[in-house]
């Protein structure tokens, strides 16, 4: 090679050994950058750090901050703790993906908790001030599941609470918020607050307001068998065991303006003798008390006395004749002769008589004195046909907040609340319904909803059926296997349980069986209506006699049919022959009035002040049904409820009752009187009726003893002439 050729060579290699090479680009994510936060929910005031630099959010909730590169900055970036303002405090809850994708001047998202303080104040039903110092304490619960319980000192303290909390939606993070409910307040050790009734969320209210039901309740006492003022004041035993003795006033009164809410043991003091009484609150109302006066005791005493005297008399022949020596002789017609056995009936004729009048001069005292213009109660009414109201357990705190213009005079309350169940079962039995029709389908909590109505139903011997639900959220009928599954299951749990007995067999309607054929239901309900009787919910003669004999009825769930127009007559009426042609029962339905808008209908049958109840009910009953089915308790987004409430108070069951020839009371869930009754026992004047006539019963059997008894036997020459008798002689 000439050297001409290796000089240029020689060139290039010493340019590589001795020149710098170029530099390679390093990646962004090493480089210095600016961080773009976006705070959820934008709050203002945020405080961050990051690599030693500090940055606050401004009012959208938005900070830029500087980081010395973009690699494991999960690792140095801090949220500080802050009280963004005095009442309201942040933490670092999530962020979206990572921050390291903030490489390249992307915004991410940083999630965050706050805390609210919150503080409340207590008030009766007239918004008067109850003093903190009354209540013992207080359990709270957010809608996570969270529980607070507050006592002593710390119910007059704010407290911090949870107030939001983020979560990952399809779109990036949203912030929630929390809300909490109010589960007691104990006072007296009774809780004065329907559970979930109170419903709060800190991010909107920090001050609560929470109402307690206190009553004015007046305290009187009466004799036992007459209607004088008895007593001198009366002993209230609480809940909690406290003891107080309250006098009668000059008008015979002892008046409570703030008893809390519950059961108390009542005693009456002086007059007499008194026996405690449980009384249950949960109004203002009168309570009147018995006392068995010295009176009383006297006026028993010799009634059984009277009794006993009577007895020995006729025992001691001997003991008569003297007493009727000393009593001026009358002479009897010849020949008259009265038989032995006259006299034991006549003193057992005189017992009874004595009896039944301390039994109906107790009677008459304790009966209550009704007042002016007040209804006399009705006894319901013999109804060709059971009569069942169609109720929903699917009630939680947060169902009151959608597609409703009225709520229950009850509070919004929770279907998991048994009190409410037997609230709903005491109004509805004692405006004459036979039962509920329940809608159910099998979840864990409805599940468990169901078993508490049913034990709630059989203590109060009321009757259910069933409403399957065999629809789901968007209107699509359930796989015929899960139907199957679940009315087998049903079957399982109940079809022996009396509190189902309505007819020979449970009850299941199947809503949504119109969405499969005939053969289809009658393969789906076969093993079930063994046990079952399973109805459809068939809208057409046509539907009914489409499915023919594949089910046992129908129940036509016909809400928004106006009685007032006469079609709807004559529809019930084709219904129920199209239905009995086929040898099945025939549910008609009964409303009270219908408005779904709030649902995105627009159809309106208006209540027209219960005459539409009233013609609807009227059309049911004349299509010749096997039971009524009232549309509804508690449907209250399509404002066919008839349990009471804000808006139309008890007036719709009042109509309904009437019909059912019953009266109504919606408070009598927990009705002092009915809570006494509840307990088993008698009257404080049936209880000395009944010690007469246990004592009576006493020389009435050595009576019948010495008659019995050969050493008791009188020889027949010391029976007076009246009772001359030859002796027994011996064959």
């Amino acid at each position: 090679m000439s050297a001409r050729r290796l000089l240029p060579l020689l060139l290039g290699v010493l340019a590589v050994l001795l020149l710098p090479a170029p530099a390679v680009a390093a990646p962004a994510s090493a480089l210095p950058g600016t961080l773009k936060i976006q705070m959820v929910p934008p709050i203002k005031g945020v405080v961050v750090t990051v690599d030693g630099n500090t940055a606050r959010s401004d009012r959208q909730g938005r900070l830029h901050v500087r980081v010395r590169n973009f690699t494991g900055l999960d690792q140095r970036f801090t949220v500080v703790p802050t009280a963004v303002s005095p009442d309201r405090r942040v933490l670092l809850d999530r962020f979206r993906g990572s921050l390291d994708h903030g490489v390249r001047s992307r915004t991410v998202e940083v999630g965050l908790r706050t805390v609210r303080r919150v503080w409340w104040r207590y008030a009766d039903r007239d918004g008067a001030p109850v003093p903190v110092e009354r209540v013992t304490e207080m359990r709270l619960r957010s809608n996570t599941g969270e529980v607070i319980e507050l006592a002593g000192a710390d119910l007059a303290r704010p407290l911090w609470v949870a107030e939001s909390r983020t979560q990952q939606g399809p779109r990036g993070l949203a912030s929630k918020q929390l809300y909490y409910v109010v589960d007691s307040v104990m006072v007296d050790g009774t809780s004065v607050v329907n559970r979930a009734g109170h419903k709060f969320v800190p991010w909107e209210r920090q001050n609560w307001l929470i109402e307690l039901l206190f009553f004015k309740v007046s305290f009187s006492a009466s004799d036992m068998f007459f209607t004088r003022r008895a007593g001198d004041g009366i002993q209230l035993t609480r809940a909690d065991g406290r003891v107080q003795r309250l006098p009668f006033a000059a008008d015979g009164t002892a008046l409570v303006p703030d008893l809390p809410r519950g059961t108390y043991t009542v005693t009456v003091l002086g007059g007499g003798v008194s026996f405690g009484r449980p009384v249950s609150i949960s109004r203002d109302q009168q309570v009147m008390l018995s006392v068995i006066s010295a009176v009383d005791l006297t006026l028993v005493a010799l009634g059984v006395l009277g009794v006993a005297v009577g007895l020995v008399l006729v025992g001691r022949p001997a003991l008569r004749r003297r007493l009727r020596a000393l009593l001026p002789r009358r002479e009897r017609p010849t020949g008259q002769q009265v038989g032995r056995w006259r006299r034991p009936l006549r003193v057992g004729l005189g017992c009874v008589v004595v009896v039944l009048v301390l039994a109906s001069i107790g009677a008459l005292a304790a009966r209550p004195v009704r007042a002016a213009g007040e209804p006399v109660p009705t006894t319901p009414a013999a109804d060709p046909a059971p009569v069942l109201a169609h109720y929903y357990i699917w009630f939680n705190p947060t169902s009151w907040n959608r597609a409703k213009t009225d709520y229950p005079q009850l509070g919004r309350y929770s279907s998991d609340d048994t009190e409410i169940m037997r609230r709903h079962v005491r109004m509805a039995k004692a405006a004459g319904l036979t039962g509920f029709l329940v809608s159910w389908k099998h979840t864990p909590q409805l599940d468990d909803r169901l078993a508490s109505l049913v034990e709630v139903a059989r203590a109060e011997g009321f009757r259910l059926g069933i409403v399957y639900q065999g629809l789901d959220f968007s209107r699509k009928p359930l796989p015929r296997a899960t139907v199957r599954a679940d009315l087998e299951l049903f079957a399982d749990r109940y079809a022996a349980d009396e509190v189902f007995d309505v007819f020979d067999k449970p009850v299941v309607i199947w809503n949504g069986s119109d969405r499969f054929t005939a053969a289809e239901v009658a393969d789906t309900v076969r093993a079930a209506r063994q046990r079952l009787l399973v109805l459809g919910a068939a809208k057409s003669p046509q539907e009914v006699a489409t499915y023919g004999s594949a089910l046992d009825g129908q129940a036509y769930y016909w809400s928004s049919a106006d009685a007032l127009d006469g079609r709807t007559r004559d529809r019930l009426a084709a219904m129920s022959q199209a239905v009995h042609l086929h040898g099945g029962l025939w549910i008609a339905p009964v409303t009270p009035g219908f408005d779904a808008r709030q649902l995105g209908g627009r159809r309106v049958v208006a209540r027209r002040d219960g005459e539409t109840l009233r013609a609807s009910f009227a059309a049911a009953r004349l299509s010749q049904p096997d039971a009524l089915g009232v549309i509804s308790w508690n449907e209250f987004s399509e404002n066919t409820h008839v349990e009471p409430s804000e808006r139309f108070g008890a007036r719709y069951l009042e109509v309904l009752a009437e019909l059912l020839g019953a009266s109504v009371d919606h408070d009598v869930a927990m009705d002092s009187q009915q809570a006494y009754d509840d307990h088993w026992g008698l009257p404080a004047w049936g209880a000395v009726v009944a010690s007469a006539g246990a004592l009576a019963l006493v020389p009435l059997w050595v009576f019948l003893r010495r008659r019995r008894s050969p050493e008791g036997a009188v020889p027949p020459a010391q029976r007076g002439a009246d009772h001359d008798a030859e002796a027994p002689v011996d064959s």
